[in-house]
């Protein structure tokens, strides 16, 4: 299967936890956390739809800055996602610089504020020295932020020393295209297939689509093509998580959204010999980690944001985290 989504621990497992997702066919990503980075190339930060922020401690937020200047003179609006405080955090950064030229710039950039049951969402603009230019409040059903056809964003309050946000990513369905039932109907491949799945994907099905054959163009139906064509499968997810205490609070509520996810990005700062040093600073150990990812039946687990006191160690980070992960994804295994 052909993923949708494409992402990379941009650091490694090791500093600044910061993971770029590129949506494939769609020429978006979506960027979890940003601290500091060197990895991503301009043309990779003009594709950022939005920016999904876990808190903002100094290592997983001073990278806007960067994503700013890279930004600014694009016409598309950015989205940042955030913790209770992200609004005015977001706002000191952008009035902290002068912005006396800026009166041609189109960015719009809404600031969303995750709280419990509820998200402020504030627009600003670069044209008015970004200004705060419209207040509103959506009202929240579980964990889900954002919605599209292609994909869906949910947003889970964990406890760190402070509110802290984990993210999951996720695709409604997966659309694969069964391209050797083409030949025996005759149609020929094009950007129609593309067109194809907007449609299915948005519910379209009685729309009619141009579709490129052996005898000529031809007008058919999308309900049609997906029979002929399409199989569904489970869609692709991705779960993000880093800076959580191991409580039960905690893991309860990840339980829901992240459950089975495809791809696992979690945080593994110390080797458990510092379990009482993690729980004191609000980290997981390597071995928590490992626990968490059998609890939520992770389908791959990516360890990230690993003290750099283990610089020379990584293999047994990485060690601890599978063998807790393999013990808990057992029957009977841990659960607490």
């Amino acid at each position: 299967m052909r993923p949708s989504f494409l992402p990379r621990l941009v650091n490694g497992p090791l500093f600044d936890p910061v993971v770029y997702v590129r949506i494939l066919n769609e020429r978006k990503a979506l960027l979890f956390d940003c601290g500091h980075f060197e990895g991503l190339a301009p043309r990779e930060l003009l594709s950022l739809e939005a920016v999904c922020i876990s808190h903002t401690h100094m290592d997983h937020f001073m990278g806007l800055d960067r994503i700013l200047r890279a930004i600014l003179h694009r016409d598309q609006p950015l989205t940042i996602y955030g913790p209770e405080g992200i609004t005015g955090k977001t706002l000191s950064k952008l009035r902290s610089y002068t912005w006396n030229l800026s009166s041609g710039y189109a960015l719009e950039i809404t600031i969303c504020e995750v709280l419990p049951g509820c998200m402020h969402i504030t627009r600003t603009r670069a044209d008015t020295g970004f200004a705060v230019t419209r207040r509103s409040t959506a009202p929240l059903q579980g964990a889900r932020i954002y919605v599209s056809p292609r994909y869906s964003l949910d947003a889970v309050i964990l406890e760190h020393t402070v509110p802290c946000l984990a993210y999951v990513l996720k695709e409604p369905f997966h659309l694969n295209i069964l391209k050797n039932a083409f030949t025996g109907r005759g149609y020929l491949p094009g950007a129609w297939v593309g067109t194809l799945k907007a449609h299915i994907f948005a519910g379209r099905m009685e729309e009619l689509i141009t579709v490129n054959t052996h005898a000529g163009t031809q007008k058919v139906r999308v309900s049609r093509l997906k029979e002929e064509l399409v199989t569904i499968t489970p869609g692709q997810s991705v779960a993000f998580v880093t800076d959580i205490s191991c409580s039960r609070e905690n893991i309860a509520a990840l339980k829901g959204p992240a459950r089975g996810t495809d791809m696992l990005f979690i945080e593994a700062y110390y080797l458990h010999e510092l379990k009482d040093h993690a729980a004191a600073r609000g980290h997981l150990t390597a071995r928590q980690a490992g626990m968490i990812a059998g609890m939520l039946e992770a389908g791959q687990v990516f360890p990230m944001h690993v003290s750099p006191r283990y610089h020379d160690r990584l293999d047994e980070i990485r060690a601890e985290v599978d063998a807790a992960w393999c013990e808990a994804s057992e029957p009977g295994g841990s659960r607490g």
